[in-house]
Parts: structure tokens; sequence; C-alpha cells
């Protein structure tokens, strides 16, 4: 590995061991941008130490010296912000300077440390939640900006428990990070993503409390890849907690919310109105997830009482409002559910990053729903998901979920939806005239996650904004291509299938010379279509990756269709098909000639949305494959 560091850990130690005391910085004009790459700033010193109490307060100490690169740099590290919640904790800056290029130190004004509102949504701010922000005065490239934090917890969301994540990795270079913990209680913990052992650790028995430290140096920035996962699912992080078992963070939450549960009787004639002709249980549990999916806003506009910001609203009071946060969507659901006969919970999860299932720490952001089955199973819902059939998201799957009920249950993981599930489906048909011009007529159904695309953007943009959008379908078909026409059926229409139809045209498409005519089959889902699919972009631009390429959901397309061709014209040539299965992904084409017409099909499956780095190798080489062969061309002889 590549050495950065300046000087070594205990010189820090020296300048920085008593954050009030006047230090020489001289040493910074040695951190200069050509030591460290495309790096925008170097980590120079983050040194964390937590005194913790058996009830789980504790007093937090941050600092952090900071040496900017770059104008980029300058823009992330111009400010430095802390929230906090007025009924857990309360953070105050104890220092907060700028170090100019030529060793200058600039105290920042106390006009310039803001204690202010969080925003939640619009013009709406959380009244308990706080933000302290220091802005730092007078930032050029060079310049360093240093800060020490006190973090005091009185009040913990878990009473007489501790946890945390500490990533020790950044987007830039650590030169020297600490975390130090001293704790009366014992603590579990693990790091992850830590292959090289770069994450050190001590601990030392003092008195009545234990010790715990962990700290790195020289850790080389991470260098962002397309589509690559969540930087948190990437980093060298450590986990610590004191929660015995992730039971125990399931009967938590439970007790939380059991006695939001309650329905009155007009949310009960509600639920048997929503409920009336369903004969299933399929269908009563459906009914009710629509209801709340489509009828509740997602609006935060208060984090009150004692457990703000986990404990969810009556259900009775977000039915009134007819808005809340995830987590009061999920709990109105569950209690409407409870009324309609089912077993219900709220269960805490994470869309986005991964929830590692080593130590029981908090790494939830998201609260949905679900319902246990006859076998002992769960069918989870998510009641935020506004535009999809599904009870979920597909971007949901492989996720951790932790139903919280009143025995308590383990951490699990969602399974992964197979690939047809997120189907994009695309027939085409189209025709070729003697001149070279093409008319097509391309219909769209969709499964999962491309349903649920689709109905949310039909739904949210105004119709000059989706006709844009097919216009640049007609487009990726030929720069001359026209949309002449577009419609589709009602997204907000859960009970039938979506399906869009576009009508195109396209003067001049194919090349005559001579007998001969020319064109490449670009309404036939060529071989980069499933690869557009995926937000933009080339996922496979890279040769090799370091960071896993993360899809965010399985997800398939298929096109099939005919093209007809001019009369008095026969085909001579037809692009080369293939058929290719590496487990996690298949693709094939295949052209034939028939009377009068050229009949195709085009299937891609992506069965895995984590693609590690080797199997990405080898995926690429079938994806360039792939894309040479949908450069080829039909040709037809007069």
């Amino acid at each position: 590995m590549k050495r950065y560091l300046v000087l070594p850990l205990f010189v820090f130690i020296l300048y920085f061991g008593c954050a009030k005391q006047h230090y020489n910085y001289s040493f910074l004009q040695n951190i200069q941008r050509e030591k460290f790459g495309n790096a925008n700033a170097v980590i120079v010193f983050d040194s964390t130490n937590i005194s913790l109490q058996k009830t789980g307060n504790y007093v937090k100490s941050q600092h952090k010296l900071v040496k900017i690169l770059s104008m980029k740099g300058k823009a992330d590290y111009s400010e430095a912000s802390f929230g906090y919640y007025l009924s857990y904790d309360t953070v105050m800056v104890e220092l907060a300077r700028v170090i100019t290029p030529d060793g200058k130190v600039i105290n920042v004004p106390q006009d310039d440390i803001k204690d202010v509102k969080i925003p939640a949504f619009g013009k709406f701010f959380l009244p308990n939640v706080r933000m302290k922000k220091i802005i730092f005065p007078d930032i050029v490239e060079g310049s360093s900006v240093e800060y020490v934090i006190k973090d005091i917890m009185r009040n913990p969301p878990m009473e007489n428990n501790f946890d945390d994540i500490v990533l020790f990795e950044d987007m830039n270079p650590i030169l020297s990070k600490v975390y130090v913990i001293s704790s009366p209680m014992e603590l579990k913990w693990k790091v992850k993503n830590d292959n090289e052992n770069i994450v050190k650790f001590t601990k030392e028995k003092k008195k009545d409390n234990t010790v715990y430290k962990w700290y790195v140096s020289d850790v080389p920035g991470i260098v962002r890849e397309p589509l690559m996962p969540p930087v948190t699912d990437v980093a060298k992080k450590l986990l610590v907690s004191s929660v015995p078992s992730w039971r125990v963070w399931s009967r938590w939450y439970y007790n939380l919310c059991k006695d939001k549960f309650t329905t009155n009787d007009t949310m009960n004639i509600v639920i048997d109105s929503v409920l009336a002709g369903k004969k299933s249980r399929e269908d009563s549990i459906k009914a009710l997830y629509y209801y709340v999916s489509k009828n509740i806003r997602y609006v935060a506009t208060t984090m009150s009482g004692k457990k703000g910001g986990y404990e969810p609203f009556p259900a009775i009071k977000t039915f009134r409002d007819k808005y809340g946060v995830c987590r009061d969507k999920a709990a109105l659901l569950a209690a409407m559910l409870r009324k309609a006969g089912f077993e219900a919970y709220t269960v805490l999860t994470n869309p986005i990053a991964y929830v590692e299932k080593d130590v029981p720490v908090d790494q939830f952001n998201h609260a949905i729903t679900a319902v246990r089955n006859k076998d002992g199973s769960f069918l989870f819902i998510d009641p935020t998901a506004e535009h999809t059939v599904d009870f979920l998201p597909g971007y949901e799957q492989g996720k951790g979920v932790l139903v919280c009920d009143e025995k308590g249950e383990d951490l699990e993981y969602l399974p992964t939806i197979p690939a047809k599930n997120n189907l994009l489906f695309i027939e085409n048909k189209s025709e070729i005239d003697d001149q070279g011009n093409l008319k097509g007529t391309m219909t769209f159904r969709m499964k999962g996650l491309m349903d649920m695309s689709f109905r949310g953007m039909l739904s949210y943009y105004p119709p000059e904004r989706i006709k844009q959008i097919f216009q640049q379908i007609a487009k990726s078909i030929s720069n001359d291509a026209v949309l002449d026409t577009f419609y589709y059926s009602d997204p907000e229409d859960f009970y039938k299938p979506l399906e869009i139809t576009i009508r195109i045209h396209s003067p001049d498409y194919a090349l005559i010379t001579g007998k001969m005519m020319s064109f490449r089959p670009a309404m036939m889902g060529g071989g980069a279509s499933f690869t557009t699919m995926m937000g933009g972009g080339n996922p496979f631009a890279l040769d090799k990756r370091r960071y896993p390429l993360f899809l965010f959901s399985t997800i398939a397309t298929e096109t099939e269709g005919c093209i007809k061709i001019p009369k008095g014209y026969k085909v001579k040539m037809l692009p080369e098909g293939y058929k290719e299965n590496i487990g996690f992904f298949t693709g094939m084409s295949s052209y034939k000639k028939g009377k009068g017409c050229i009949s195709y099909k085009v299937e891609s499956d992506f069965n895995k949305f984590l693609i590690l780095q080797e199997e990405y190798t080898k995926l690429k080489q079938i994806v360039d494959k792939i894309t040479k062969l949908g450069k080829q061309e039909i040709v037809l002889e007069k």
C-alpha cells in the first residue's frame, strides 16, 4: 500500500492531545495534492473519544483536521454540520478554525457557528431536531479546517444501551483516525470489509471501565465507480453495540408501537368499505395496502414524544391527518390489517444499504409492515410505495428486515426476486417501404419495478415532459425519427395492467445502394437495450472493478416483433444470433425470415443485482460481444 502518513501517530497525539492549546501547523504545508493523486482533500486527523455510562448516556468528543486540496474539497468542507434531537442529546462546538496555506490561524466567529432547525419537506421544519453548523471563512485551496465538537447524550433512545457505526474509509485519504470508547458495559463489535486488517484494535481494563480503541493510518480514498454499492456497504467500518441481540431490538420497537394500533369508529367504517366484496385473503390485504399507499401522503412535519424519530404516531392521528412518514404509514396499515383480522406488525429495514447481521446495531432508515402467514412466515408490505401493484418495490429485495413483535424476531433478509418479475416487455410492429422509410408501433408492458417506474413517471410528470420522454425513445431508434402519437392506460388503476403505445416514423431509415437495402435492427432491442434500462450510461464501461456492480434490482427485458419488408425485396443477410447463460445472467437473440417479413426476439435477464468483481469480468465479455453483434445490419436484395 502507498504510504501517505506525513508524521508518526505519536506526533499527532502530541499536537492534538488537547483541543485548547496552540498548535504548530507548519507540517500541513508538506501535504500537497501531487502526493495524493486526485484527492480533493486529506483527512489529516480524526479522533473520537466516548465516555459511556451504564444508562447508555455518554459524552462524545470529536476532533478533526482536514487539508483542502481542490475547489471540490473547498465545496465539501466549507461547512460542517452536526444534527441532534432535543429530547436525546446536545451538541456543542468547542473549537472551530481555519488554517491558511501560509499557517495563519483564523478562529471561526461566533456568528458563523449557528444552531438551526432541520428542514423536513418544503416549508416544514422538524421542531425538535436541530443542527449545529460551522461556516468556515476565507477558505481557499491549500487551507485546512479544524473543529472540536462535544455531543452529550442524556436520554438514549434505547435505555441502558449503546450502539454505533464508524467508517474507517472515506472518499478522501485518511492519515490517521482513532475511535475510543471507555465503557462500563461489555461491548460486542466487529470490523467489516477489512480483508487487509488495516483497522487495529486494543482493549485495556481501567478501574470499572474497559477502554476499547480502534485506529487506522494511511488509508487511501475510495475512488467512485459507476453503479457501485453504497459507500457504507464497501467501506471499512466498525459495528459496536451493547444490545444483546436483534430480538431485543425487535421487542423494544414493538413496545413503542403496540399502543398505536388502535382504531376508531370512523376508521372501522372505512375498513369495512375497503374490504367490501373482497373474497380472498390476498385481495383483502392488497385493498387495505392500496388504500394507505394512495390516500396517506408521505410528509414529515414533527418528531414529538419521548422517542421521536423512532416512535410512530397513533394510527388514529395518521388516518385523520392523511399524512405521515414511513413509520406512521406502516403503523396505520398494521392497525387496519389487525382490525380486519390479520396478525400484522411494523418492520424495520433499510431499502438502500445492506444491514449487517453480525452485531445488533441500528442500521435502519425505513419502516414497512408485515402480515404473519399461517405457516409462520411473513408477507412484507411497503405502504410508502405509491405506484406499485406489488407489495414491495423490486429494489427492496435482499434487504435486511426486522419484524417487531412481542416475542422478538431475529434479523432476516428478503429473498431475491426472479428477473422476470421485474420485466419490461416491448412488442414491435414495423415496416419499411421501398424508399427506405420506417413506420413502427411499440407497445410496452411491464411487471414489478419496471411497472412501478413507468406508473410513477406517468402519474407525476406533466404531459409535455411525458411527451419529451417518448420523443427520446424515438430518437434512440434514429436521429431522424419522429414521434407521431402515444397513449397509455390509467397508471392509477392498480387492478389493470399498465400498457403504453407509441407510434413513430423515420424517413430514410434504410440505406439503398443499387439493388441493396441495409439497416440496423434498432427497433428490435439491440445488444445494448438491457444496459440502457439500468438508468442511462454504460454500467460496463470499466474493464475491471474494485467494487461490485450494483444494479439495485434483478431485471429482465424482452423484445418481440416483426418488420415488414418492401415488396420485391428478399432477405440476403440477417444479424448473427446469440445465446448466453452464466447463471446470474442469460441473454439471447434470434432472427427469422418469414413471408414478406422478419421476425425476431431478444431477451436479457439479470437474476442478481449485486455482481461481484470476478463475475463482472465474465459479464463484461458477454456484454461487449452482444453490443458488437447489435451493430450488425439486415441486408435486403431486390
